[in-house]
Formats: structure tokens, C-alpha cells, sequence
């Protein structure tokens, strides 16, 4: 491939190219990379982030979108990478302010077209690109190739720009052996390395794991193992776009005997949309409906369950506080883990887990059996072999923490680097791209920008409430204190409003809902020491009371202290 440097005019003589990450540097979820030439810019990937324990209330983290506002008319494209929520998550809620059209493989596509549909938003512009065809967006060339990740049709995307080859790096490994099938394609990346890269942008984000990681293939024996001990139903989560492990999993009922469920919403419509793509090979008669768990011996079903992150509301959240319809897990069953957390999510992870524990029910997960999660991101051995194929002149390593980064640039330099070939930026950063230099040159304004849907996969209540949203319906801070060992109110609880009523005129309104709050607690009493769940219980009993009641809904900060 040749390297496609357009005849300049006089109004692009001395223009350089501008890369801004608008996330997905030094933080692993939030992927958004802004490329700017002259009147013309690409976007790639358009991810979402997760709340950690200091955003009450709040659903999904997207990026700040602020800079590209007032500059739709230049946006030629969007491309994406692979189909996994951190990549394409953002679109249904960015998308509307930037109408451009979305390139993408085709099961990406397919994820990106369901998301489209329950938002009500135009499929027209969602266009299936194969991995061999390429594209003329303004000043960019694009072209893909092919590499191996937890979800099929995962890409590197390659930018031939007026001052040189980028290679856009995003998740990927070295699997030999993948169960789609879909080798990284290690001979167009050496080709396109002996023709010259200005700039690699590569995931970092396993950098710190030695070696190479094994083959995804190994884990459908572990799946087998957890079938044929366990004695009741097998329950697996995962990340609800690995499709490869879906397939696993089903595999793997398919040879014990057992019927498959799939429970919890971003799950259904994911496997839905692989299977309907091909991308999923079901037996016939293997699936079975959630309602018809209960119908089949504990130990004939396998169950493909949402919320491996710890994710409130979820349906593994929901199994294990014993508010499920259709599961109720018991002493027999087992829950295996399939996924390592996020940075942010460990500690949701552990107080699901331990939910689950008290249950009686046996749980496995990566921090007491290795063989429970293939990462889907390179090591070190497999970053190593990467960069040497590409041979880049500069690298920008994302989509991890600035550990990691610090991590691929000490990696880097080991290789014969210099320091200042690895670019140390974060998220805002403007970085000037020339022929022979890439320079931090100021900075756009980024923040975080929160979704706070009023219930978990609501269709058509989903909304987008920023700071000033939120001020509009008010505050109201609830501090409920609990026996630690009995999980009883130890005394009323304390409801204070900011900004939603006052108080002085408002005191029934407020008594009703310390009533109606109590009340609920009371119901759920043995699951009151697991404080998350009181959190969430917290919130909802308020959320429905003050809305039936008021027409508003007023954010909810509860407080639970242990007594």
C-alpha cells in the first residue's frame, strides 16, 4: 500500500494533523479519538465508561463531546474498531449531535443497529464495511485487517493521512487458535510496517501480564469441568458482547446434557444478534425461555447471565438478593465468573460475589481458579511482537491506566526507543502530528458526562442528565442506620431536600416517604447487611414514591450507616 500524501493546496501548506483522544487514555473504558485535518475529521470508536462508588445514581460515563459540537459539517466518519460496550456504548447517546455515517465489520453492526432500534435512532447511516474494502473520507484513507479478540470481527484500522501511515491499534492478541476463527492477520501488519508508520496507537492494557496469554480455546475444558461437578443449575457470566464464549458455553451443554437460558437484557439482544448473523452456532432445541427454568431438573440447565462487573439491577445483582422471578439460586447451583473486573468495578465484583456465597451456592472466579478468563488483550510478549512488526516512529498507548502506560513505555524503550518517541498524554490532549514530530499542543475542555437511566434497560426512559438536569429536579439525601448484625432500622430514617421541596412546607410528603422507605426495608430485612443492595433499594422506593407524588424525580443520595 502506498502511502497517500495528496498534492497540497495553498490553504493546507504547513498544516499538521491533530489526534485528540477524548477518552481512553489513562483510563480503560471511554474509547473516543478524534482525528483532525484541515476541514475534514474521523472519529474512532465511541465508547462508554462505568460509574465507580463516587457517582451515585449514575448508569453510564460517555465522553464530553463539546469540541466537536460546532464542527459536524466536517465529520466524515465514525469508525469502530469491535463491537464491545467500552467501543461502541457512547453511539445511541453521541450520535444524535454528530449524524455522521458509522463504519464498521458486520457483527459490530449488528450490535450497533440493536442499540439504534431501542433508541428509536435511523439505521440508515450504520454501514457494513468487509475487511478487505476500503474507504475515502476527505483527507483520510482507510483501510482494516483483521485481529483476534473476545468478540468476532475485531479490526485494526489503518489512517493514511497527508503526512503518513497512523495505525489505530485498538483490543486485540495473538490467539492462534480463536474460536471464531479470525487469526490477527500478523502478515498485513508486517506489510504495512515495511512500508512505514509514522504513529501506532495500541491498547496497553495487559502490558503488565509476562508472556503470552493462552488460546480463548482453553476455557470451554473449564466450562466442562463446572458443568459436569455441579450438582444444580451452572450459572456463567461474562461480558455480554464475548461472543466466542457464548459459543463455549453452549458447546459445552451440548455435551452434558443441558438446556441454555439467557438472562438479563444487553445479554439477549447480543446473542440474538449473533445468532441471527451466523456468528452463534445453536443446536436445535438447546435454548430454552427464562420462564421455563423452573420446568427442567436444577441440574439440566446452563444459564447465560448478565452482570459480571457487579453491575446493580443486573440479573446476576438481582439472582443473588433473591429478587430474580425466574432464578432462585440454591445450595447445588454454581456461579462461575468468566470475566476479570474493570479497573473501578473490583469492589462491586467482590460484594456480588460474596451475595452469592451466603447463598450457599458454590462461586468460581479468576482470583481463586486461573483457568476461568482468557484475556482478550495482548501481553507483553504479544505488544512486543506488535510493535516490532509495525515498527512505528512514535506510539501512543491507550485504552489503559497511566500504570499501564507507564508500563508500555518502559517496554518500549527496552526495545531501543527513546522516550520521547513514546507519547505521554491524557485525555483532552491535542496532539500535533507532522511529518517528523508528534507534539502536545494544548488541550480541549473534557469532563465527565453522565446517563442516569431511571431502571436498567428501560426502553424510552433512558436519559441524559448532566449537572444542570440535575440541579433543575433537585436532591434529596437519605441517611438510613442499620443494625450491622440484624439488618433492622435502628431508628427513623433522615431525608433532607435540596433543591426538590422545602422541607417546611413539605413535612407529610417527606414523613409518607420515610413510611413507605421503612416499609420496604422492613421486607427485605436478611438482605439488609449487604449495604449495595440497600443502596439500590434506597433509591427506587424513593425514585417511584416521589415521582408518583410529585411529577419529578429528584436525585437520590442514600447514605447507610452500620450500627
Amino acid at each position: 500500500m502506498k502511502s497517500f500524501a495528496p498534492k497540497l493546496t495553498l490553504n493546507q501548506k504547513g498544516q499538521s494533523l491533530k489526534v485528540i483522544p477524548l477518552g481512553g487514555v489513562g483510563d480503560v473504558t471511554k474509547n473516543m479519538y478524534v482525528y483532525e485535518y484541515g476541514n475534514d475529521i474521523i472519529i474512532v470508536d465511541c465508547g462508554v465508561g462505568f460509574p465507580d462508588e463516587g457517582m451515585p445514581g449514575v448508569d453510564l460515563v460517555i465522553p464530553d463531546i463539546s469540541y466537536l459540537r460546532d464542527k459536524k459539517d466536517k465529520i466524515r466518519g465514525i469508525l469502530i474498531t469491535h463491537g464491545h460496550e467500552d467501543h461502541i456504548g457512547s453511539l445511541p447517546y453521541i450520535w444524535p449531535a454528530l449524524q455522521a455515517p458509522i463504519y464498521t465489520q458486520r457483527l459490530t453492526a449488528g450490535f450497533i443497529r440493536s442499540k439504534f432500534i431501542e433508541h428509536d435512532l435511523p439505521r440508515n447511516k450504520i454501514v457494513e464495511m468487509k475487511i478487505d474494502q476500503k474507504l475515502d473520507l476527505g483527507s483520510f484513507k482507510i483501510s482494516f485487517y483483521q485481529v483476534s479478540h473476545s468478540v468476532p470481527d475485531s479490526t485494526g484500522i489503518v489512517i493514511e493521512t497527508p503526512v503518513g501511515r497512523i495505525i489505530h491499534q485498538a483490543d486485540f492478541k495473538i490467539d492462534w487458535t480463536p474460536v471464531s476463527g479470525q487469526v490477527t492477520d500478523v502478515g498485513e501488519v508486517a506489510r504495512l510496517g515495511s512500508a512505514g508508520v509514522l504513529f501506532l496507537l495500541i491498547d496497553c492494557l495487559r502490558v503488565d501480564k509476562p508472556g503470552f496469554n493462552k488460546s480463548e480455546k482453553s476455557i470451554e475444558d473449564t466450562f466442562e469441568k463446572a458443568a459436569v461437578d455441579t450438582s444444580g443449575k451452572l450459572l456463567l457470566t461474562m461480558t455480554s458482547s464475548n461472543v466466542s464464549r457464548m459459543q463455549q458455553a453452549i458447546n459445552v451443554a451440548q455435551r452434558v446434557g443441558r438446556k441454555v437460558a439467557v438472562l438479563g437484557r444487553s445479554f439477549e439482544k447480543n446473542f440474538q444478534v449473533a445468532r441471527d448473523l451466523g456468528y452463534l452456532h445453536v443446536p436445535p432445541g438447546i435454548i430454552i425461555a427464562p420462564d421455563e427454568i423452573n420446568s427442567f431438573a436444577a441440574g439440566k440447565v446452563l444459564v447465560l447471565i448478565a452482570g459480571s462487573q457487579g453491575q446493580s439491577g443486573s440479573s446476576l445483582s438481582r439472582a443473588a438478593n433473591e429478587e430474580h422471578k425466574q432464578i432462585k439460586l440454591k445450595e447445588g447451583d454454581s456461579v462461575v465468573f468468566s470475566a476479570d473486573p474493570i479497573p473501578s468495578t473490583e469492589s462491586a465484583q467482590n460484594a456480588l460475589i460474596d451475595s452469592i456465597v451466603r447463598l450457599g451456592v458454590t462461586v468460581h472466579y479468576s482470583a481463586v481458579l486461573s483457568d476461568l478468563h482468557v484475556s482478550g488483550h495482548a501481553a507483553l510478549e504479544e505488544l512486543r511482537l506488535m510493535v516490532n512488526l509495525i515498527k512505528p516512529k512514535f506510539i501512543l498507548p491507550i485504552g489503559g491506566t497511566f500504570r499501564h502506560m507507564r508500563s508500555f513505555s518502559k517496554m518500549a524503550q527496552e526495545m531501543g526507543y527513546q522516550k520521547n518517541q513514546i507519547i505521554d498524554a491524557e485525555d483532552g490532549d491535542i496532539l500535533n502530528i507532522s511529518r517528523e514530530t508528534v507534539k502536545l499542543d494544548g488541550r480541549v475542555d473534557v469532563q465527565n458526562v453522565y446517563v442516569d437511566g431511571l431502571g436498567i434497560g428501560d426502553i424510552g426512559h433512558i436519559v441524559l442528565r448532566d449537572r444542570q438536569k440535575m440541579s433543575e429536579e433537585g436532591v434529596v439525601v437519605v441517611v438510613v442506620s442499620l443494625d450491622r448484625h440484624t439488618g433492622k432500622l435502628t431508628g427513623d430514617p433522615d431525608i433532607i431536600s435540596r433543591g426538590f421541596v422545602f422541607e417546611e412546607f413539605a413535612q407529610d410528603l417527606l414523613d409518607e416517604a420515610k413510611r413507605v422507605l421503612s416499609d420496604n426495608l422492613a421486607q427485605h430485612i436478611h438482605k439488609n447487611t449487604d449495604w449495595r443492595f440497600v443502596r439500590k433499594l434506597v433509591e427506587d422506593s424513593l425514585e417511584k414514591f416521589f415521582y408518583d407524588a410529585t411529577g419529578r424525580r429528584p436525585l437520590v443520595l442514600p447514605t447507610v450507616v452500620e450500627i
